[in-house]
């Protein structure tokens, strides 16, 4: 049977998020849409009657190119800057959306529809009119691959990416910010050419980046859990992830009052599925964060283990308000075709002075 080009994700409004805390729920689907939902109960195990959708997004390639099985064929880069027709549709609260692109978990910057504009790590579209597809291009050089290598590319939508609270009206993200990611496989039929990054907006506020590995705590278990029950079993399978800021977990759930100057020390872990490879970018108002270290940092799952990255934030080059999320891309999924092994983002954090 064909792969379906795009996953499902059901995804639900909960108040609270544990711990500012990631777990895999990301499920293949038929239709290539995913469904905002509100619930009152455990979103692990949706129930029609306690669930309200607030709307659906769907999106993927225009016309991929299928092989004589009905299979889609790789992606090909012959140099220059590459084009991928694109399409997305949305109904109800999910016609606010921006993308992430991804080659080989690295952040892409792109442009849309023409050479000419501008590169940003991420585009924001207003969609007219519910379930109508809205095609576009995403133009770009690719920020890394070889002749003879093949790559994946990773599209992430983000739900309502322009909400940030302003601690008046509002102080929590909600439902917003949620992520439906598709793949594909990218062949480099030449080296991908350099890229002058010279006008692409960068925050230039990472320093003292450290990778290590800790061991999976009882506490981390019991902790991280939420509405599911972590064990050894779990582990196996499914893929955690939760932040500290200056050593503790936010007394709120996604809000912390910042310094104007100084440093925020941040520590990111991630655990689960042994043996899964993930390129781990830190994220300020949906760009990425960079260091002489540089803007992205590779872990490796292994059993019984947390990889851990930690580093600090320079405070005084923050803004008033600032949305502040990791993502975590795999680039070995390919290795475990019966497991579902997506990219994970965490909860947004709004950092404010």
């Amino acid at each position: 049977m064909q792969k379906t080009w795009i996953f499902r994700l059901v995804v639900a409004l909960v108040a609270v998020v544990m711990l500012a805390a990631g777990c895999s729920t990301k499920n293949a689907g038929e239709d290539g849409s995913s469904d905002i939902s509100n619930t009152d109960s455990n979103p692990f195990e949706l129930d029609d009657k306690d669930t309200v959708v607030l709307g659906h997004i769907g999106h993927g390639l225009a016309n991929p190119e299928l092989d004589e099985t009905g299979a889609r064929l790789p992606l090909r880069y012959s140099g220059g800057e590459l084009k991928l027709d694109y399409t997305v549709n949305a109904a109800g609260k999910a016609k606010n959306v921006g993308f992430l692109v991804f080659v080989d978990g690295i952040p892409q910057p792109y442009k849309i529809n023409t050479a000419d504009a501008p590169y940003e790590y991420m585009h924001i579209f207003e969609l007219e009119g519910d379930d109508v597809q809205t095609p576009f291009s995403f133009i770009f050089t690719p920020v890394t691959g070889k002749q003879g290598e093949t790559l994946s590319v990773s599209i992430a939508s983000v739900y309502n990416p322009a909400f940030i609270p302003d601690m008046k009206e509002t102080s929590s993200y909600g439902s917003y910010h949620d992520t439906l990611e598709s793949m594909f496989s990218l062949v480099f039929d030449k080296d991908a050419e350099a890229l002058d990054v010279s006008s692409i907006p960068h925050n230039e506020y990472l320093s003292d980046v450290r990778l290590s590995a800790e061991l999976i705590t009882k506490e981390m278990m019991e902790t991280q859990g939420g509405f599911v029950t972590i064990d050894s079993e779990t582990l196996e399978k499914n893929v955690f992830s939760r932040l500290y800021f200056d050593g503790a977990v936010l007394s709120k759930v996604d809000n912390l009052q910042v310094k104007d100057s100084g440093t925020l020390h941040v520590t990111f872990q991630i655990f689960g599925h042994p043996g899964v490879r993930y390129r781990n970018t830190f994220y300020i108002n949906h760009k990425p964060l960079i260091g002489k270290e540089g803007s992205t940092f590779e872990t490796v799952l292994a059993k019984g283990e947390a990889a851990v990255i930690d580093a600090d934030i320079d405070l005084g080059k923050l803004e008033e308000l600032n949305t502040f999320y990791v993502v975590s891309v795999p680039v070995n999924a390919a290795d475990f075709p019966d497991d579902v092994v997506v990219l994970e983002k965490t909860a947004s954090i709004l950092l404010y002075k």
